[in-house]
């Protein structure tokens, strides 16, 4: 008793006024765990689609894929500048789809009934200035990317690297190591280039790719230029300049954009000696009413050479993580054609529009030619993008129907009219 006395004026002379005694350990552990847990994010989306391939003009059946599913990520909350983050990703045809007859277009979720794939899995740091990531993870890059325009999209197990030094202006580096693409459930140290039937004397295990990045956004000018160091194939430097113009009045602005590719080959080379240069530009005027634009590519031929039987006049160019999928920065590639898929030289011309007539409505047009003959036949192709988003209580709610009309079309052997119709219904959440 006399302790209990002596100890608590004394206490109540050294602690500073305001002073509360700390709860008990267990109580501060479980508000830490329930801190974490608030401060963490749950995201994801739900996915119904449904594509369709008409051969007009042609004795190929036609093809198509329905698919349900979609994401659901965890991002933990960040202790010192530490997070982690999963994303598990899914697709189901629900016994809608034709798997072992000519009518399936495998592009959506492959050869099966139902695809379910860890994606993302990643460890990360950021502060102000840095984010360093390392794991499973998206990249968002001009020719690596993750051409989310499917189910599921394209993964790279990575370290990536980005320093922000002041606003507008980014450096990133990237080294990748092995890759899963939109229809795999596993990752290969391979790219797209191993499933295209161009090369086949691709070796099974690629050593990766290491790239670096600079991006500034100081208007009226916005650049950016990257370098891909893809071992054993080939090294490509991209540069992209976006130039605003001064307003015309009544918010009307004038703009011009440029950009230039340079392909050389690296290593053993097993797209062949590849030596190849893109460029194009693109002029337009925006509003907030849309925006309006023609835009003009060329690879130029070069001294052919041959790979495996097959002659390249095109300088061999390569896009190991797009060249299939048509998700190229080429201001003249769509949806299912453009000169990087064809692998030809040529040209390629496209116009259009973009406009929003109606609230929450978007609608975007485009009309392409692509000039590869004599090496392929001409293409002249139609596109047609809308979306329509509710808002409001259906915020998160996306309907995108996507319509391209070929005339033509190297990539399917046929002279007829394709006609490819994507009908897109999401919801974010």
């Amino acid at each position: 008793m006399k302790i209990r006395r002596t100890i608590l004026p004394l206490l109540c002379a050294v602690l500073p006024l305001g002073y509360q005694m700390p709860a008990l350990a267990t109580n501060t552990a479980n508000d830490g765990i329930k801190e974490f847990l608030m401060h963490s994010k749950v995201t994801g989306n739900i996915r119904s689609y449904y594509f369709n391939q008409i051969f007009s003009g042609s004795d190929l059946p036609n093809r198509y894929a329905y698919s349900l599913g979609g994401m659901l990520k965890i991002q933990t909350a960040s202790l010192a500048g530490v997070s982690a983050g999963v994303a598990f990703y899914t697709a189901n045809d629900l016994g809608a789809n034709d798997l072992n007859g000519p009518r399936l277009d495998p592009l959506l979720m492959g050869n099966r009934n139902s695809l379910n794939v860890l994606g993302q899995a990643y460890l990360q740091y950021r502060n102000r200035y840095l984010l360093v990531r390392a794991g499973d993870i998206l990249l968002n890059t001009p020719w690596m990317g993750p051409a989310d325009a499917f189910m599921i999209p394209n993964t790279y197990q990575a370290a990536l690297v980005r320093v922000t030094p002041f606003a507008g202006l980014s450096v990133s580096a990237f080294r990748e190591f092995r890759y899963k693409n939109r229809v795999q459930e596993n990752y290969f140290r391979q790219t797209l280039l191993n499933e295209n039937p161009l090369y086949p004397g691709m070796p099974k295990s690629l050593n990766g790719t290491l790239g670096f990045g600079l991006q500034e956004n100081f208007q009226p000018f916005k650049s950016a230029f990257w370098f891909y160091h893809f071992y054993d194939l080939a090294n490509l430097f991209y540069g992209t300049l976006h130039y605003t113009l001064p307003s015309l009045g009544l918010g009307v602005k004038p703009f011009a954009d440029f950009q230039y590719v340079r392909e050389w080959g690296d290593g053993a080379r097993y797209a062949g000696p590849v030596n190849a240069t893109i460029y194009g530009g693109m002029l337009g005027i925006k509003s907030s009413y849309g925006e309006l634009f023609a835009a003009y590519d060329e690879l130029p031929s070069r001294t052919p050479f041959v790979l495996a039987g097959k002659t390249f006049y095109n300088g061999g160019f390569i896009s190991p993580f797009s060249q299939q999928y048509n998700a190229d920065p080429l201001y003249t590639s769509i949806m299912n054609y453009g000169l990087v898929s064809v692998s030809k030289p040529g040209h390629a011309w496209k116009v259009g529009f973009l406009i929003y007539p109606l609230d929450h409505l978007r609608i975007k047009y485009s009309y392409s030619w692509y000039h590869t003959a004599p090496f392929a036949s001409n293409v002249n192709a139609n596109y047609l993008d809308v979306t329509y988003t509710p808002g409001g209580f259906w915020k998160g709610l996306s309907l995108r129907n996507r319509l391209a009309v070929d005339h033509s079309n190297p990539l399917a052997g046929y002279k007829g009219t394709l006609i490819d119709d994507r009908l897109m219904l999401q919801y974010s959440f």
